[in-house]
């Protein structure tokens, strides 16, 4: 950030703004005429902005600090927010009359964690503070996924890059711009020795850009690399059907169901809209009920949601997929060998998808070989599931293998061809496989230019270092799994001196066109038919034709055999919250529990019970991780239900560079990655270390311990005794008087049968609420503060267990245990029947904490929240107080939602209508699991979902008469398979 024009970011100045911190009012500009009389503090200033020296001459003490005033306000400004200067469209016009202040929200897309989904960003006089899904998109119908949520911090994150950095010094663009025409005029008649490296490409602009690039520079080279790629799933297309076709899933249209190691539920492309499908396919009261199998090595959400799960090694379901072929009399598809399956398993398994002809479904997942992905697709054309539950299009933009396009450049940088490199928003330094050797071979580049949100490993190893914008703050569009295109809308200007991917491209090229204007070209949009683009947030008739491929058996050649020898093997995955490392600096994800281990703060090897048993390890204790000359250490967390010999560690973590929330976190699990096996490895060696790791969890227990918080039954059970989940004998009565009915009676329902467990609701809670994060320390002290958390339990034998997931928030007991203990009155009930909570009178006993059977409540037993950074008070939702130290915290309803609808209801004289106040952990639920609503209204969606028989009462025997619910989870074995299910 510059204070004066050319003038670079100095320690004078941060110093100069720490001595004025507490400087306020009339105070500040005397604190600042006392700190220029010493003549250190001049000298200092002098040094850091030579412009200052030159002007003070002709100054006198009173201009000379107008200007430095002047110069210092302006550096400020540079972190406020504001509308960007180019017009935007909100997504809801505001009513005439409507006070500017109330939130306004604009359409947008992102792609965050290898999904792209349509988003509406909610803002308060131009700050964004929150992401909802946008209902118009068909990739996300209203939903969105932790990551996207957590998108507004990363905005507003202070470690974010400000301004360009050549060779560690301070720069600007303008002297970026001097040498992008140097290396354009160098290039253009012969492009060699120009490369471009960027992640895989979802933009329509992008893609014509490059293709102009390419145009432009002939003979330059454009790679493409992600750490977590598609490449298995495109090239197994193409073995199947000669081009790399993607696949658009019908799951609502699915009654069988096969899972190859595909979590479509959390970590595949198209996810939300999968869950929706999915869930809506599992309705227990319709008469078709649909019936998920998973074959996996490590257990992952979609396996927690299934009817059957096989723990298998990864090497082997390729082999189990091949004697299903046999069974349903495929021909020319053998299985080479035994995939450890029961005969009984398979069986049963194909006969169930042979009767499901046309409305089952086979799915392979990214960490399955090309032929396994091939071999799916022929299994759906045999079922005659193409053109019903599975479509395939041709995606317009390029698709180029990450493998081979790492392999092309470190091949290209290691023979000295790479003049100059221009990445791209990547950060290959840090997440590229240890034996590719990226950083070694950069160092031989002339010319390394880098483009990113901070200045992370891949920035230090480059000459320039330039600020890439936030989604937020650029225009753009993106292409989602299904096909459908949308526009990148910014809704805030940039709030540093950064630049886009398209804007770093067309200062080389000498394209002059606005940012805005270039998107528009691209879709050759009229003004009409653009604006109507920018308000609903989708482009018409943008998502590819379906064709009909036909399945080349030839690929049944490749079929490779998993290892005789029965060694270990080792499992790479993206991590459930960081992905690949790219949100190390965010706290919200970091803090939000994983899944399936409530780990925080930390990746982990996750290895069997049987291989624990075998090397005596317990939760935490250190293990040496070697393979092929690759070598590592890392914590090992127990795993029930992960395959015997498989070993499974997340990606993502041992950040050096990553900002001062992510970096020195966990281990490196890329320093055992290789690039030409970047999902499986054979061969994988382990040695206890005699270390221990502490590792923050915030679920101690894996049991019910006989309270059944978590209700289930088969779906012949359930329609046998619908309403089996109630208690059959009723509480005691109360010694609690029953308050007055008032005009609204707020109630929760939570429908088990729909949770996948995802934690969108805890994020989406977090940033509506200005929940703080705490850190690894103090989630190790069980001191987290989400108000809403999911506890995962499991059931059945530890090596094959069924997983259930559950969210808890307040549960707005009518007979509250925590009111009556609250010596000052700050938890009370209001006339609606909330359990509000008055922060200003309370005074920490936490009495109501230890008097709460649900554990609900929250004690900041520290200032967890941070006052003093700028940028993140920018973040806040300015309906929710920001709480200091000292005070409980619990879910209020999202009570400033219902306030909000209060208002406007009674300025029009009527009642709130259904569905008109939707709590955070409601709007962003991808399967629309959590509904809520007036219980007095015997028409409203909550109040039918209580009504169902499978409503039931978490404690309910303690009398506490919550308004939050639930409905009890189904399962739908198959008939021959119930008692292993």
């Amino acid at each position: 950030m510059s204070a004066l024009p050319g003038g670079p970011a100095s320690g004078a100045l941060d110093a100069l703004r720490t001595r004025l911190a507490d400087s306020r009012g009339p105070h500040y500009w005397r604190a600042l005429e006392e700190l220029l009389e010493q003549p250190a503090w001049r000298n200092r200033l002098r040094e850091a902005f030579p412009q200052l020296s030159q002007l003070e001459p002709m100054l006198d003490r009173r201009g000379f600090l107008k200007l430095l005033g002047a110069s210092l306000a302006l550096a400020g400004l540079g972190a406020c927010s504001r509308p960007p200067q180019e017009e935007i469209v909100p997504w809801v016009r505001r009513p005439d009359g409507m006070p500017p202040a109330l939130p306004r929200f604009y359409a947008s897309t992102l792609a965050c964690a290898g999904d792209v989904a349509g988003v509406l960003v909610e803002t308060h006089q131009g700050r964004p503070t929150k992401i909802e899904g946008n209902p118009a998109h068909p990739a996300s119908l209203g939903a969105t996924t932790p990551a996207m949520q957590a998108a507004v911090l990363e905005l507003w994150d202070p470690d974010r890059s400000q301004s360009p950095v050549h060779d560690g010094v301070a720069a600007s663009w303008d002297a970026f711009g001097e040498e992008a025409i140097t290396l354009a005029a160098r290039f253009a008649r012969d492009g060699r020795g120009l490369h471009v490296l960027s992640g895989r490409i979802d933009s329509p602009t992008l893609a014509a850009q490059r293709e102009t690039w390419l145009k432009r520079f002939p003979g330059a080279r454009w790679h493409q690399y992600e750490a977590v790629d598609e490449d298995n799933a495109l090239a197994g297309a193409r073995l199947a059907f000669g081009d790399p076709l993607r696949p658009r899933y019908h799951f609502d249209r699915a009654q069988v169901i096969l899972a190859l190691e595909a979590d479509f539920l959390a970590t595949m492309p198209g996810s939300l809209r999968h869950a929706r499908d999915f869930t809506t396919a599992r309705d227990p009261q319709s008469v078709d009920f649909s019936r998920l199998y998973v074959m996996e090595a490590s257990p992952s959400l979609t396996g927690a949601k299934a009817d059957h799960r096989w723990a298998l090694g990864s090497a082997h379901i390729g082999m189990a997929a091949l004697e299903l072929g046999e069974l349903l009399g495929m021909p020319d598809v053998h299985a080479t060998q035994s995939s450890g399956l029961s005969a009984r398993r398979l069986r049963a398994l194909a006969q169930d998808l042979d009767a499901q002809h046309g409305s089952s479904l086979v799915l392979a997942g990214r960490t399955q070989p090309p032929w396994v992905h091939a071999l799916a697709h022929l299994l759906n054309e045999a079922l005659g599931n193409v053109g019903h539950t599975v479509e395939y299009y041709a995606p317009p933009e390029p698709w180029e293998s990450s493998a081979q396009g790492l392999r092309d450049l470190t091949a290209a940088m290691a023979a000295g061809r790479v003049d100059t490199l221009l990445i791209l928003e990547g950060n290959p330094a840090y997440a590229t496989p240890a034996d590719a050797g990226f950083t070694r071979h950069l160092a031989k580049v002339p010319h390394r230019i880098h483009l990113g949100l901070y200045r992370d490993e891949t920035a230090r190893a480059c000459h320039w270092h330039l600020p890439r914008t936030h989604a937020l703050e650029s225009w753009s569009d993106l292409r989602a799994a299904d096909g459908t295109a949308s526009v990148v809308q910014p809704v805030i200007a940039p709030l540093y001196d950064s630049r886009s991917a398209h804007e770093l491209l067309a200062m080389f090229m000498g394209d002059l066109q606005s940012p805005r204007t270039r998107v528009q070209s691209t879709w050759q949009a009229d003004a009409a038919a653009w604006t109507a683009i920018l308000q609903g947030g989708v482009i018409p008739h943008s998502a590819p034709p379906a064709q009909q491929p036909r399945v080349d058996r030839g690929f049944l050649a490749q079929v490779a055999s998993p290892p005789d020898e029965p060694g270990l093997e080792l499992l790479f995955a993206p991590d459930p919250t960081v992905w690949d490392g790219r949100y190390a600096n965010n706290g919200w994800l970091q803090e939000l529990p994983k899944p399936l281990t409530t780990l925080t703060w930390s990746n982990v090897a996750l290895v069997s019970t049987e291989l624990a048993l075998a090397h005596d390890l317990a939760n935490g204790d250190a293990l040496e991780l070697r393979i092929d000359g690759r070598h590592t250490q890392a914590p090992v967390w127990v795993m029930p239900g992960q395959a015997a010999r498989s070993v499974t560690v997340c990606l993502g973590y041992g950040r050096r560079h990553a900002g001062r929330v992510g970096g020195e976190l966990g281990f490196d699990a890329y320093a055992l990655r290789s690039a030409d096996a970047p999902w499986r490895c054979d061969g994988l060696r382990v040695n206890r270390t005699g270390a221990n790791y502490a590792l923050a969890t915030t679920q101690r227990h894996h049991a019910m311990e006989g309270r059944a918080p978590v209700r289930v039954a088969t779906l012949d059970a359930y329609r046998d005794d619908p309403a089996f989940a109630q208690e059959r004998t009723p509480p005691p009565p109360s010694l609690y008087p029953d308050r007055p009915p008032g005009e609204y009676a707020w109630g929760m329902s939570v429908d088990l049968n729909a949770c996948i467990g995802c934690g969108a609701c805890t994020v989406a809670c977090q940033a509506e609420n200005n929940i703080p994060v705490v850190g690894a320390e103090e989630v190790g002290r069980g001191r987290e503060m989400h108000w809403i958390r999911i506890d995962r339990y499991y059931e059945g034998d530890a090596r094959a267990p069924r997983i259930h997931h559950q969210p808890v928030p307040c549960m707005h007991c009518e007979h509250a245990p925590c009111e009556v203990v609250c010596p000052v009155g700050a938890t009370v009930h209001d006339a609606e029947g909330l359990n509000v909570q008055v922060y200003n009178r309370c005074v920490g006993t936490r009495f109501c904490s230890n008097n709460c059977p649900y554990k609900v409540r929250r004690f900041n037993f520290l200032q967890y929240s941070d006052l003093t950074t700028e940028t993140l008070k920018a973040q806040r939702n300015p309906d929710v107080t920001v709480r200091n130290r000292g005070v409980m915290e619990k879910c209020t309803y999202c009570i400033q939602r219902i306030e909000t609808a209060h208002i406007a209801a009674d300025k029009d004289g009527r009642r709130i209508a259904d569905g008109e106040v939707l709590t955070a952990c409601q709007a962003v639920c991808p399967t629309q699991a959590i509904v809520f609503g007036d219980q007095q209204d015997s028409a409203s969606a909550v109040s039918r979902q209580k009504a169902s028989p499978r409503r039931y009462t978490l404690l309910e025997e303690l009398n506490t008469r919550p308004r939050t619910t639930y409905l009890a989870a189904i399962r739908n074995p198959h008939p021959a398979l119930e008692d292993d299910a």
